[in-house]
Formats: C-alpha cells, structure tokens, sequence
C-alpha cells in the first residue's frame, strides 16, 4: 500500500502550504491516497512576541477529503519504508511494490529554496486551488464570501520580521520589513496611472502605529481583522497585488489570485506564475525610484481601473 503524507513544518501558513501542495500534487500524479496534514500547531513564540497572528490553524481546514492520520500513526513515527520529498512526477510504483512489503510512506516534509518557492507548482494553479478551497472548512469560505474584493491589496509582514536598522542595507538582507516608504512610492505611481485615488485595502499581522505612514495617506483602509486563511483568499481577489518582501504569504495570494503583483525589486526572485499567464499579468520588481514603469504593468493597471 502506497500513501503519501504532507508532514507540516512549524511555520507560518505560506510554507505550510508549500509543503502541502507539494504533497497533493504528488498524490494526484500518481493516483496514492493523502494522509490528514496536522493543521494544528501550537507555536510558543507568536505569543512571546506578542503577535496578532498566533499562527494556529486548525481550526481553518477539514479532513474529509484524507484518511485519518490516527490509522497511520505507527507507519509515520517508524518510518519504515519512507520515500522523503520525491520528484514531483509520475513514479514506476511496480518498482517498489516488489521490493517493499506493507505500507510505503512518501512523506513531504522540505520547503522549497527561497530563490523558487513555487518551482513545481506553477502550472498546476487551477488544481492546487480547488484542492485548497475543498480542504477548508465552510465557515472560512463564507466569510471570504462576504468580503469585498479589494482593488488594490498590500500585504505587510512584520511579526517576526526583524525592523530595519539605521544602516542596514535591505537590499542585501533577509526576514526583515519592507520599507513603509516603498509601499507609498508604488502606490502613489498606481494612482498617477490610473488617474484617480484608487482604493487600498492594507492586510498585516503589525498594530495600526506602525502602519500608520500607509494608513494616513488617502483612500487607504484595514482590512478587519480575521484568520490568516481568509486574509489570504481575501488578498486574492486583489485587482492589484503590493507583496511583503520575503513572504511566501504574499506569494500564495498571488499565486491563488494570478493578479497583478508587484515586489521589491531587491527580493523578486523566479515569480508564482506560470509561462502563459506571465505573458499576460505582470508580477516583478518595481521601484518608481528607481526605474520606469513597465509597459505590462501599466496595461495592466489601466484594463484594472
């Protein structure tokens, strides 16, 4: 018997994800049964820091669609005839059905390197979506139903993102926050293009004094807060997408969303979506500061708004 096992990683929900839709995917290609991923982690830190976001999530998603983790137990924690992170590609199975007796477990359990977090993923959004969106519980759906799409959708990463010193250089470091004064050039070019005040809609995990260089500015509100589940869905719907430098949160609502989306230009790496919709939908590196507007981004900003 073959089963395959997304073993979670005490993280944040993006790369909780990253490692679930690794393992999904693997199980879809290769027609083997998914054993129930362990939403539910307590995380000691999130309140040491004093986050808002406590990072607990198992109360988001249902099992329905996954055999019970409870009836695999004793597989999972010997770990006898284990396959780890195979290739995400259909597999010769009667290979190892000679050569293995009982349960063979292909567990997931790595997160992909940060220079291509979605490098398998790509060209399988619209299965990985429906997988997801089957995977959670029907109140979170209504809720991101009753919702209002944003028009534009900033993410903002703070939590245990480390403040930028006086000094430092951003553009050379890693899990820090992106400057506020980014996030205003770039909205601030938005609006030039379209020719108005667009709406902002701002999603962070940070407390309102700290995001108050964005909150003052016109036509820019919070979003209520809720689960980081519904956020992300939420953030989605964007018609236009500002990330958080770093965040694979940022990454999946833009990979979910397949909207328009605009990073840092010192942290934009190999992107979420695939070749064809590349061509189409712009997702890169923007700094007004810095540079011109690219002709795709400005298409795409005037067909928006």
């Amino acid at each position: 018997m073959f089963l395959v096992y997304p073993q979670l990683p005490r993280a944040g929900l993006g790369n909780m994800l990253l490692v679930w839709a690794r393992a999904v995917l693997f199980a879809d290609i290769n027609s083997i049964p998914v054993v129930a991923p362990s939403w539910g982690q307590i995380r000691i830190g999130t309140y040491l820091r004093g986050e808002r976001d406590k990072r607990y999530y198992g109360n988001l998603f249902c099992n329905k669609t996954y055999l019970s983790k409870i009836n695999y137990l004793f597989d999972i924690a010997t770990k006898k005839n284990v396959s780890h992170n195979p290739a995400i590609s259909k597999l010769d199975l009667s290979n190892l059905e000679l050569k293995e007796i009982g349960t063979h477990l292909f567990i997931f359990d790595s997160v992909p390197h940060w220079s291509d977090y979605f490098i398998d993923l790509k060209e399988y959004q619209p299965f990985i979506k429906q997988k997801l969106l089957s995977s959670i519980r029907n109140s979170v759906l209504k809720t991101i139903d009753n919702r209002p799409a944003p028009q534009i959708g900033i993410h903002i990463r703070m939590g245990d993102f480390k403040v930028l010193k006086p000094g430092d250089d951003f553009t050379k470091l890693g899990n820090v926050r992106t400057p506020m004064t980014w996030y205003v050039r770039v909205i601030d070019a938005i609006r030039e293009i379209a020719g108005y005040e667009v709406p902002v809609t701002l999603f962070s995990d940070g407390q309102d004094r700290e995001l108050c260089e964005l909150l003052n500015l016109p036509q820019v509100s919070r979003s209520p807060s809720d689960s980081a589940l519904a956020d992300m869905l939420t953030l989605s719907k964007s018609k236009l997408l500002i990330t958080s430098s770093g965040s694979t949160f940022s990454g999946w609502a833009s990979y979910l969303g397949q909207c328009p989306t605009i990073w840092h230009p010192a942290h934009f790496h190999a992107g979420v979506f695939s070749h064809n919709i590349s061509r189409t939908v712009f997702e890169g590196g923007f700094d007004p500061e810095l540079m011109t507007v690219p002709d795709l981004l400005i298409d795409n900003i005037r067909a928006a708004f």
